[in-house]
């Protein structure tokens, strides 16, 4: 049993670790992650897309920005006291970007957050488009969120685009 003082960023690795099935619905607001928590299941995935649809009825095409994802997820985290994955996009810039995204997200109490490999300003993955960056500039962005931690066992994922502009191989 994990102790009450668990941090939601250790919660997760073990929830990960764990051989069963880890449900992590995903939604936009506060009140999502509190019926998610509510019905028992154990982690949220802040989704940017539905966020940006969310506040601006607009598809996720770069008008939200670093700022106004931190407010949401910040709205969510103090919501519930499930592991909250957050959808960072690109960094919302370079890797200098990417350090600051991964600073504000952190002391905003996420327990994960994800990168994706799109040219800044970005497009839904769903939508057509789109451009990537080399894999040299994401692994430099990778490195970068990494360095930026103060805990590590916030978890650092990414997300590439490549299938959908370079092909399947």
């Amino acid at each position: 049993m994990a102790a009450a003082t668990e941090k939601v960023t250790t919660k997760l690795q073990r929830l990960l670790r764990d051989k069963k099935l880890l449900l992590m619905p995903g939604g936009f607001s506060p009140l999502a992650a509190r019926m998610v928590q509510a019905a028992g299941l154990e982690s949220f995935f802040l989704a940017g897309s539905q966020t940006a649809a969310y506040v601006y009825g607009l598809p996720d095409v770069g008008f939200m920005g670093r700022e106004e994802m931190t407010q949401a997820t910040q709205r969510v985290t103090a919501a519930c006291d499930i592991p909250i994955f957050v959808d960072a996009d690109t960094g919302y810039g370079n890797a200098l970007n990417v350090q600051r995204t991964v600073k504000e997200y952190e002391r905003a109490g996420v327990a994960a957050l994800q990168f994706e490999d799109q040219e800044f300003p970005k497009r839904c993955g769903h939508l057509a488009g789109k451009q990537v960056i080399t894999a040299e500039e994401m692994v430099g962005k990778l490195k970068a969120a990494l360095d930026a931690r103060t805990d590590p066992d916030l978890l650092v994922i990414a997300r590439t685009d490549a299938r959908a502009t370079h092909g399947e191989e």
